[in-house]
């Protein structure tokens, strides 16, 4: 199982939170790819901890359908395909537009400041093709507005979906378009948030992700065409 090099910082954490948090981060950005298998004792001896901690991770990591473990066989990093592309972004368009909705008129004007903050630096990483920055300033702005919904439910519901967006993000976000797109999306919606128009923000926020959704699907199509062209050509010669 190939791992990634060790971070001195993660040793401050628990022992569960830390093989959970890692191995989590590492899924989501493709450093641990679908099918590789994940050993609870070498797991164990990479974090200096006992199973115990690695094997209560690892359950956390099989209710979030991040990892898939078959009895009896291997614990591997489970796959994404072009139906979890659609089961995850059209319930999180919902749950993101109502965020919007009910945010429109308790955001305050520190809150908005702080998403027009976040905004600016997701425009440049945009424009300096910063893919990793222009997520991480992505999330930002959508957190932004879930925490002043102070909803737990709505902030749990979303959380578990973006786990599986993220892996989804980091593989199409390089994308010149879906980043064009996305970028005068977040300005159309902060604007309206601004002018405190909750109907147009729930609106706007449902279309961003249904747009990025199609995007997504419509590169796994092309990707899926390409690789069968691949396919093809091998054959022949």
């Amino acid at each position: 199982m190939p791992i990634p090099k060790k971070d001195s910082a993660l040793q401050r954490k628990s022992a569960k939170d830390l093989v959970y948090e890692t191995l989590c981060d590492w899924i989501i950005r493709g450093e641990m790819m679908p099918g590789e298998k994940l050993l609870d004792t070498e797991l164990a001896a990479y974090f200096n901890v006992s199973r115990t901690p690695v094997r209560e991770a690892l359950q956390m990591l099989e209710t979030q359908k991040l990892i898939k473990v078959t009895p009896g066989r291997a614990t591997t990093v489970a796959g994404v395909d072009k139906n979890d592309i659609e089961k995850c972004y059209r319930p999180l368009a919902e749950i993101q537009g109502l965020a919007a909705r009910l945010a429109a008129p308790r955001l305050t004007e520190a809150q908005l400041a702080r998403m027009e903050e976040v905004q600016m630096g997701f425009e440049e990483a945009c424009r300096a093709d910063q893919a990793e920055k222009a997520i991480h300033c992505d999330n930002k702005f959508h957190e932004v507005i879930l925490r002043a919904v102070d909803n737990e439910y709505i902030m749990e519901f979303s959380h578990m979906l973006l786990l599986h967006v993220q892996r989804i993000k980091y593989h199409y976000f390089h994308r010149d378009m879906l980043r064009k797109t996305s970028v005068e999306h977040h300005r159309d919606i902060l604007k309206a948030l601004y002018d405190r128009d909750a109907d147009l923000a729930a609106e706007l926020m449902r279309s961003h992700w249904l747009y990025v959704m199609e995007r997504c699907l419509r590169e796994v199509e092309v990707e899926g065409v390409q690789n069968g062209e691949k396919d093809r050509v091998k054959q022949i010669g």
